[in-house]
């Protein structure tokens, strides 16, 4: 297993380019933190108004790539892959307008094309249009300006990193981590089309590997590091998918056909970076998951962050100890005894790649009904923080595709009453939505299962950096337009159908969700008839025109969004589209969630549009979420069976063919050397925004007490695996977002022990090691009681079993608004220091004092049950006040759908923090 895990750490000994004498390409990576508020703001992606954040599980990041012609810099554009549920229109214009002011007409909405990873745990209320901000009660401004400035962040990182590369491009196939959430609406699609594929999703993921010429010492590692890489077979079995594991190519990994594919590496060139893209929602976090995350694709960039930020650790101390050990008399003795007590990983891959072997025991963690552990950073890492500027970094992108009918619930769609699978066309439990639930890999772990389908997607990512691939080479160029999609007529084409699209509109399947995020009430998928009540409640809102309801037909009218304009719009009439050429490699960046039928007839109509005019081995990439949401796009035969999908599909049954027109005229442009100018902008509507989420009025604490103090201390000592935590005196996360800082941290205490004086250095004092930005740690906070101004933080940590024994203690940052016209100050505070050993009878010693017998189980159930009995308090008391406070003011609170979901939300914040719902 310690053998898997370390093939990571070869990320760097594959390189698969050698540098030019004169690159071809300057490409610079940037990342910064985007992390908004961690409570109090609903979190975007299932619209689900009781889904409040109440703290932290991953931080959220902007990565950030610059690619330059090298004979002529200027010719650039920018790619942008965020930790954001989607790219929002308001923050591409404000974004644009401050690149603007920074460097002129360098970067312009031609050639900036920002996307999002479609995490549903990122806070909500950064979209300008009416609907997508209902649940967040309209604009959050700390959500909006989080994005706009990390994002800027990121990309004035990656500007300032530009240098001379080589870009490099593979694809491989990855079974186990995507399954289609909408069969029947895909088999509806023309039999001969569907036969052209073997799966009814994506399974390529495509991977572009940035390289540059680096210094030799860089190059320098140990020879028991070099790990050659194996092949993932199994992975679709570890992950619970139902996929056939007789598909020879389940762990392929290929370039493209360009005669220029490699499969040398060479040691005077270090990576850089790269961006996958593959298919798959990320909503393994489900709708009760009350924590900012950036889900299965933000993990498994931070995976592979870290282990490059591993290796590069342990390449330093190789290099320093042969140069110690190269100074010094008796060198043999000298450097063996340096290298036992330090532990570098250069006699063996242990210490090395160990904190990376918890993904893996996960996986067999899965295949054996065991429950997971968590993983860690390195002892020296510094708490969590940004990255911006920093020369060196690896930055790793996991971008999204044709995600609009993937998901990651692999073991399918079953009901939470009865066990059995639930009714296929409708995905219903007894003619009902709400209880039709997928099931990841992990069920009923969401977060164990988050980690499984992140590690499957950073390991293929890892075998296609380490596999044969082609060179990337050829010019670049850059087309965007916006185009008004309510009023696009469709030429008839070879690629195209006829017909013309409409005003925005969803259907009733839109209320319905998806078995990743059941809807509410009555509605059902698949739904082509309406129902007589919601179309009263509709017409009080805005009564679809007769030309209306047929251009959208056979899509019943729900919401008459394009005719809705108060307090503004709801959702956009204008969007863009996107084509950027990186040589022989295409982006298409399209402002939805493309299915996966409707991505391949995209990407199928660019590469027959370009045919070989851009030279062998085109590519063609699908980039989501781009630019603009504007919801989803199905194909026409799709839509005609109204599911989810189709019934969120904006302008009508002929909206794939409208982008495909618009985006095959900015190729033909680009083949042609034309300019497009855009006839139509979008509106910037900053300034109408409307948002119901009230200030923090103040924070306080019991008399005689103080912000910081540790209300619940953690066990006086701990073995690797168990879980530490300690409650503390908390003020209101949004008084400081910390946005490249950290809430909490995992400190070590130096002088005395082994890890002290071996890694950390001598003297006293502590030294952080792990933030929250890493796995093993989370942020849980809450108010007493709804409208208190005392609230509490439990810093969690999750002891990762390769960590060195030694004295450790949590701490948790914060600021306090102590009146309601104060500046928040910040506070800290550290609980008491607890040991970490692996000497059991010493363990039971230590531990006597918590429980008679001294057992360790027994101690930290004794813990527990303190901290679910205060936890449960206070959301119990939360509950009472919602209800009695919604009966006296509206019927809400008494509609039976309501306190269902409260009683669902109740218990789900019990289940993570490890305590059964009462």
């Amino acid at each position: 297993m310690a053998r898997v895990a370390c093939n990571w750490l070869g990320l760097l000994l594959p390189l698969l380019c050698v540098a030019r004498s004169q690159a071809e390409y300057h490409v610079g990576a940037g990342k910064a933190d985007i992390t908004g508020p961690v409570a109090d703001v609903n979190l975007m992606g299932y619209a689900m108004p009781l889904q409040i954040a109440r703290g932290l599980h991953i931080r959220l990041y902007a990565r950030a790539f610059v690619f330059a012609d090298g004979s002529n810099p200027r010719q650039r554009f920018v790619y942008v892959v965020s930790d954001a549920c989607m790219s929002s229109q308001l923050v591409t214009l404000k974004v644009l307008q401050r690149l603007e002011a920074m460097y002129g007409g360098l970067y312009s909405k031609d050639n900036v094309l920002l996307s999002g990873t479609h995490t549903h745990a990122s806070p909500a209320g950064f979209l300008q249009y009416v609907l997508y901000s209902i649940t967040s009660l309209g604009f959050v401004e700390q959500s909006f300006d989080a994005l706009v400035d990390g994002i800027t962040e990121a990309i004035v990182a990656a500007h300032k990193n530009v240098a001379p590369a080589a870009v490099s491009y593979a694809s491989g196939q990855l079974l186990g981590a995507n399954i289609n959430r909408s069969p029947t609406a895909y088999l509806a699609n023309p039999a001969a089309e569907r036969a052209a594929y073997e799966h009814d999703v994506d399974k390529d993921m495509q991977l572009l590997r940035i390289t540059a010429p680096g210094p030799a010492a860089a190059a320098s590692v140990p020879s028991n590091l070099a790990a050659k890489s194996e092949a993932a077979e199994g992975q679709a079995a570890a992950a619970g998918s139902r996929e056939s594991s007789s598909s020879s190519g389940s762990s392929s990994s290929s370039g493209s056909s360009s005669n220029s594919s490699s499969n040398s590496s060479s040691n005077n060139v270090e990576g850089r970076g790269l961006i996958s893209w593959f298919p798959v929602h990320c909503t393994s976090m489900n709708n009760t998951n009350p924590y900012v995350s950036g889900d299965n694709k933000g993990a498994a960039a931070q995976l592979i962050e870290k282990a490059w930020k591993q290796q590069q650790s342990n390449r330093r101390k190789a290099a320093a100890l042969h140069a110690s050990s190269s100074s010094r008399t008796s060198t043999g003795h000298a450097h063996a005894g340096r290298r036992s007590r330090v532990g570098l990983c250069s006699s063996s891959t242990g210490g090395s790649c160990s904190w990376l072997g918890w993904y893996w025991q996960l996986l067999k963690c899965l295949l054996t009904q065991q429950q997971p552990t968590a993983s860690s950073t390195e002892a020296t890492a510094a708490a969590a923080g940004s990255t911006v500027g920093r020369a060196g970094s690896f930055v790793a992108a996991f971008a999204q595709s044709s995600v609009g009918d993937t998901s990651p619930n692999v073991q399918g769609a079953f009901c939470l009453d009865t066990g059995l699978p639930c009714e296929v066309s409708s995905s219903t439990c007894n003619g009902r939505n709400e209880m039709c639930h997928g099931r990841g890999p992990a069920w009923p772990d969401d977060t164990a299962s988050t980690a499984a389908i992140a590690a499957l997607q950073a390991d293929k990512a890892q075998q296609l950096w380490a596999a044969p691939g082609s060179e990337v080479s050829g010019p670049i160029d850059f087309r965007h337009t916006y185009v008004n999609m309510s009023d696009v007529v469709v030429r008839a084409s070879r690629l195209t159908r006829a017909g013309a699209t409409c005003a925005p509109a969803m259907g009733f399947s839109f209320a319905a969700g998806t078995t990743d995020g059941p809807g509410a009430f009555d509605f059902t998928q698949g739904d082509t008839t309406g129902n007589p009540f919601w179309n009263l409640v509709r017409d009080l809102l805005s009564p679809p025109s007769p030309q209306q309801q047929a251009c959208h037909a056979p899509k019943p009218i729900l919401l008459n969004t394009g005719y809705i304009k108060q307090p503004y719009p709801w959702q956009p009439d204008v969007t863009e589209v996107s084509v950027m050429r990186l040589g022989n490699f295409v982006i298409v960046g399209v402002p939805g969630e493309f299915t996966t039928m409707a991505g391949r007839r995209m990407r199928a109509a660019v590469a027959a549009t370009i045919g070989d005019a851009w030279g062998a081995g085109l590519t063609v990439v699908l980039s989501g979420l781009s630019g603009t949401y504007s919801s989803y796009v199905a194909t026409w035969e799709e839509y005609q069976v109204q599911r989810y999908e189709g019934a969120s599909t904006l302008y009508g049954p002929h909206t794939l063919d409208a982008y495909i027109q618009t985006v095959l005229e900015l190729v033909q442009a680009m083949l042609s050397g034309q300019p497009v100018t855009s006839s139509v902008v979008p509106p910037d509507l900053l300034s109408q925004q409307i948002g119901l989420l009230g200030p923090v009025v103040m924070d306080a604490v019991p008399r005689g007490a103080a912000f910081g103090d540790v209300v619940l201390a953690p066990l006086p000592a701990y073995s690797a695996g168990q879980l530490a935590q300690a409650v503390f005196r908390s003020g209101c996360p949004r008084n400081n977002l910390r946005r490249g800082g950290t809430f909490l941290a995992v400190q070590v205490r130096r002088g005395g022990t082994f890890l002290a004086v071996q890694v950390l250095g001598p003297g006293g004092g502590w030294s952080d090691v792990a933030g929250d930005d890493d796995w093993a740690t989370h942020l849980h906070w809450g108010r007493h009681w709804k409208l208190s101004t005392q609230s509490f933080a439990i810093v969690r940590w999750q002891i990762p079993a390769d960590t060195p024994e030694g004295e450790y203690r949590l701490v948790h940052y914060g600021d306090a608004k102590t009146l309601p016209w104060a500046t928040p100050q910040p506070f800290q505070g550290s609980s008491s220091s607890f040991t970490v050993t692996r000497n059991a009878s010493l363990l039971r010693r230590l531990l006597a004092a918590a429980a008679p017998s001294g057992d360790p189980h027994a101690a930290a159930e004794l813990q527990r049950d303190a901290l679910c009995q205060f936890v449960d308090s206070t959301l119990s008391q939360r509950l009472h006040e919602d209800v009695v406070a919604g009966a006296g003011n509206s019927s809400w609170a008494r509609v039976p759908e309501f306190q269902r979901l409260q009683r669902l939300q109740q218990a789900a914040v019990l289940q993570r923090l490890g305590c059964s719902a009462q």
